[in-house]
């Protein structure tokens, strides 16, 4: 159990550090940088929920066989 979270919790992360540079290059100056990566983590977040089923198709073999292993 405790290697499927840590597969889970770098998920998480590549998700909402992805969305926090998205928020962070898209937010207009007037609003700043910290909510920029609020914005980007709150919905990099929700995006990590709402892909946790696509992991049988994005994740290398090796990876799957390790967390299983």
């Amino acid at each position: 159990m405790g290697r499927v979270a840590i597969v889970a919790g770098c998920w998480y992360l590549l998700w909402m550090a992805a969305a926090s540079v998205f928020g962070a290059l898209t937010s207009p100056p007037s609003r700043g940088v910290p909510h920029a990566l609020y914005f980007g983590m709150l919905h990099g977040a929700w995006l990590a929920l709402l892909t946790s089923f696509a992991w049988p198709w994005v994740m290398p073999a090796a990876i799957d066989r390790w967390m299983h292993g």
